[in-house]
């Protein structure tokens, strides 16, 4: 049993440096971008991979990367792999198709006619990126974990290199034009928006190229009776991932359809936009943690499920989860003043940084509904999941229509806090009548007080100034955690009494 949990242990943190790898290649493009983009060209990309892409992974994937991994160990590796990418390749193909051919009503609809060239590039982008589920997931079956980082790295990485090369040598974007019009007969002006689509494009294809030993032995397969279990058994993951995608998508998905032209003084909504989707990748490192924690804690709660302290372990872990978060929270908003200068050094995407601390807050709390609904797949009830999650985008969209146009950025920002505290207070009632935990209040108090004093952190260095800015800094650092430690300390305390 050691070396199982030491080996799922190991493959935790592999796995958990892809994605930080992954991100940081990410964020590198980011910086990339910003220096070459207007924020208004820049809120395009936003609004694109923000909430279009990132909608349409959920559409095209189909939840069959969880499904591969139930069915994978009863139906065979190669004949699951197979009837899976053959119902991937058909949907997909149908996908595409379909927003190809009504790519000018959705430009209609969203009001971007002028960039109707990008749900073209998008439609390869989803379809490219569904070719490429099913190899990593059987990767991740076959235990080839430092493979799979070394893909995803050259990935990310061939995406990183051909942003710099097309954003910053146009004379590659020329002859882009060059081939397609002497090749296809199509006439085409490519731009920096374009250099964005297509290194993506081109990094797809880099790693399918790389993962294509993964599809030796394919071949096309179909079978009534296995492919209606499939889709039984993916349908409530499928919803469940579409309404928490839903959640993060519409404020942007929202945003131009609803802040009015005039609503900015100083800049137009595009720019803003782009400021706001800045600010939004700006909660990395917070959003870093909780997917660690989230991969981290589901085979944890069913592993400890048997304990005869089962139910005081998952509260202790929801008071820890609180507790570091919390910290984290303060800390980052103390700097993210100085912290946002050296990540975006662009000046003209720094309009929103006062919204970046809620932002993380938010995604806090969706940490604690991931306790919380660690009682639904206790109790097999994960239907629940997926009604509270519906709840949650059904709160989110209301109070986006109503706040967006009175507070623009701000809306957004409410608007998801909103959402996801909806979708914690019903997650909290329902969990407690499938599988009580005993969560204590504590918790949750410092949670409140910690979302109170947030939007003053990042203005107590000036209030210090008289200590000098380093000092400042220096005693508010000490300050948060001594703080932290006694509140430590006296939980300790508490649950030690409780025993």
């Amino acid at each position: 049993m050691h070396n199982a949990v030491k080996k799922l242990g190991k493959e935790t943190i592999i796995y958990g440096i892809s994605n930080i790898i992954v991100r940081g290649c990410a964020y590198l493009a980011l910086l990339l971008q910003t220096n070459v983009l207007t924020p208004s060209a820049y809120s395009i990309i936003i609004e694109f991979y923000g909430s279009y892409i990132a909608l349409g992974h959920v559409i095209y994937d189909l939840a069959m990367d969880m499904t591969y991994f139930r069915y994978v160990h009863t139906l065979g590796k190669q004949y699951t792999f197979n009837i899976i990418v053959t119902i991937l390749l058909v949907t997909s193909i149908i996908f595409s198709t379909l927003l190809i051919i009504y790519t000018p009503q959705i430009a209609k609809i969203t009001n971007h006619l002028a960039h109707i060239r990008y749900f073209y590039y998008m439609a390869g982008i989803l379809m490219l990126d569904t070719l490429l589920m099913m190899p990593y997931a059987n990767l991740r079956v076959e235990k080839k974990t430092f493979w799979f980082l070394a893909v995803k790295f050259l990935q990310a990485f061939a995406n990183l290199t051909f942003s710099f090369i097309l954003l910053y040598c146009p004379l590659y974007l020329r002859y882009i034009e060059y081939l397609m019009y002497s090749g296809l007969n199509v006439t085409l002006y490519l731009n920096g928006l374009d250099a964005v689509f297509i290194a993506n494009l081109l990094s797809n294809l880099t790693a399918l190229a790389f993962l294509l030993p993964n599809f030796k032995g394919f071949y096309l397969i179909w079978n009534s009776r296995t492919t209606r279990a499939i889709g039984g058994y993916a349908a409530t993951s499928f919803f469940t991932t579409l309404f928490f995608r839903m959640n993060e998508t519409l404020p942007l998905l929202l945003f131009r359809q609803l802040v009015p032209n005039n609503f900015y003084s100083t800049h137009t909504k595009e720019e803003m936009l782009g400021n706001f989707g800045t600010s939004y990748k700006l909660t990395l490192c917070i959003t870093l943690g909780i997917q660690a924690f989230k991969h981290a804690a589901e085979p944890f709660f069913f592993a400890n499920s048997g304990r005869k302290e089962a139910l005081k372990l998952y509260s202790q872990t929801m008071h820890l989860f609180i507790l570091a978060s919390c910290f984290c929270l303060l800390l980052f908003s103390l700097n993210i003043n100085w912290v946002a200068k050296i990540l975006i050094p662009n000046a003209g995407y720094r309009h929103t940084i006062d919204t970046v601390s809620y932002l993380a807050f938010a995604h806090i709390l969706l940490g604690v509904y991931y306790n919380f609904s660690a009682a639904f797949k206790l109790s097999d009830h994960p239907r629940y999941n997926t009604w509270i999650s519906a709840l949650g985008s059904l709160v989110i969209g209301f109070t986006a229509l109503l706040l967006i146009p009175r507070w623009a950025h701000w809306g957004c920002v409410y608007a998801s806090i909103s959402g996801v505290t909806a979708m914690g207070l019903l997650g909290y009632y329902m969990g407690q009548k499938c599988y009580p935990i005993p969560y204590h209040a504590h918790g949750f108090l410092l949670l409140l007080l910690t979302f109170l004093v947030l939007g003053k952190v990042s203005l107590w260095p000036a209030q210090l100034a008289f200590l000098g800015t380093g000092w400042a800094y220096i005693f508010l650092h000490i300050t948060i955690l001594a703080t932290f430690y006694i509140i430590s300390i006296g939980w300790k305390k508490f649950i030690n009494l409780t025993k």
